[in-house]
């Protein structure tokens, strides 16, 4: 077996073993972290070196994610889009995962903004390519 097919596999079945023997809240909270130690591998870095420089975060970030029309600020909120997974973990497959996997994401996003802002954040899923969606969308309230 390849080693992304055995990746791929041992996701999924991690995923299964979760929602079948965990609750919601354990599910997320468990996922969370997840993100978070993985966004602390880099990119929570990058993030504090632009502690309390909000605009300076959104613009490194809108470059990760492929330019400006993909992260959006509104006062308080920021609309962070991509165009596809970008968990180096899953995004080349399965196409479908549980909900529970896509929990790290918001992980991942509280880590970093929250190293910027020096504060906890709100972040909401809207919308996830690993959960059927066109796209993966957040919205971060500051």
């Amino acid at each position: 077996m390849e080693y992304n097919e055995f990746v791929q596999r041992w996701v999924e079945n991690l995923m299964a073993s979760m929602d079948a023997h965990l609750d919601e809240e354990a599910r997320v909270e468990l996922m969370e972290a997840c993100g978070r130690a993985c966004a602390r591998t880099g990119p929570a870095r990058v993030a504090r070196n632009c502690q309390r420089n909000l605009e300076q975060w959104l613009t490194i970030l809108a470059r990760w994610h492929g330019g400006e029309e993909y992260v959006r600020r509104d006062g308080d909120t920021v609309e962070v889009l991509c165009a596809e997974c970008l968990c180096a973990l899953v995004k080349d497959g399965p196409a479908r995962l549980s909900d529970t996997y896509c929990a790290c994401s918001l992980g991942w996003m509280k880590e970093t903004f929250e190293a910027v802002v020096g504060r906890p954040v709100d972040v909401t899923l809207v919308e996830s390519v690993k959960r059927g969606g066109q796209r993966c969308r957040f919205t971060v309230q500051l």
